[in-house]
């Protein structure tokens, strides 16, 4: 017997000129891949670099055989040969350029949960609406004139050489688990404890995520930045179903 599964993802423009976050929910037997990306602005075609990502990520997983023998091998492919795809864009192009976005990806598979990222797109793993886990944004801080700026210090594109991915998992899932991948546009405006507690709230997923990706927009106006998200909400078959499931804090690492 399958495991229920609620998904759910939101995407919006913001304020910016065009939408250069990409998302994607794929399902094949009990095999469950979330994907995210975010073109990096400042630098050209980050909408190709992104949605290149999501390409791969859905050629891989739908050209696999199921259920997967190594998850964590299939999500470090997804990234290593979108890199390689972005590279070969730019390089193709006249003057060449260098498009790059973030990636994030989450394989869930028989109650376990493996992920890998690059960048500053997220994944938050919540327990009865509180964070048990994310991930850790490869970015740094810098003053500039008076202004604290973010520097994203590994993307997919730019350079020829790929970058160190960051990997997690597996994670065993607990009843009512939520996994929230996101863009900084739909991060950035809330405390995990907000984003726990609306999650949570009576109703189904994706009633729950439109309004906080509205309001992150509605907050951050008029700069508001593209503002995606991706969310799944776990159920282990009936038959496995013991009892609610003890809050564990800090059960997952953060990688």
């Amino acid at each position: 017997m399958n495991a229920t599964l609620e998904l759910a993802r939101v995407s919006l423009q913001g304020d910016r000129a065009i939408n250069q976050d990409r998302c994607l929910t794929l399902q094949a037997g009990d095999d469950t891949l979330l994907a995210l990306a975010d073109g990096l602005g400042g630098h050209p075609r980050g909408e190709v670099a992104a949605q290149l990502f999501i390409d791969t990520c859905e050629h891989l997983f739908r050209t696999a055989h199921h259920p997967l023998a190594d998850p964590q091998a299939l999500l470090a492919g997804c990234l290593e040969r979108a890199h390689a795809a972005i590279v070969r864009f730019g390089a193709a192009q006249h003057p060449p350029i260098a498009p790059r976005t973030t990636g994030i990806a989450c394989l869930v598979q028989h109650g376990h949960a493996w992920w890998s990222h690059v960048g500053d797109s997220r994944l938050y793993l919540f327990r009865d609406g509180k964070l048990i886990g994310r991930t850790q944004d490869h970015s740094r801080r810098r003053e500039r004139r008076g202004q604290t700026r973010l520097t994203i210090t590994r993307c997919l594109g730019g350079l020829k050489l790929p970058p160190d991915l960051a990997e997690s998992g597996p994670v065993q899932l607990h009843a009512n688990d939520v996994l929230l991948l996101s863009s900084d546009g739909f991060w950035s405006g809330f405390t995990p404890e907000v984003l726990g507690k609306h999650l949570y709230r009576p109703g189904n997923l994706g009633d729950n995520l439109q309004p906080l990706a509205e309001a992150a927009c509605r907050n951050a106006h008029p700069r508001s930045d593209n503002t995606s998200a991706v969310a799944l909400r776990w159920q282990p078959p009936a038959a496995n179903v013991v009892g609610k499931a003890s809050v564990q804090p800090r059960a997952t690492p953060t990688v």
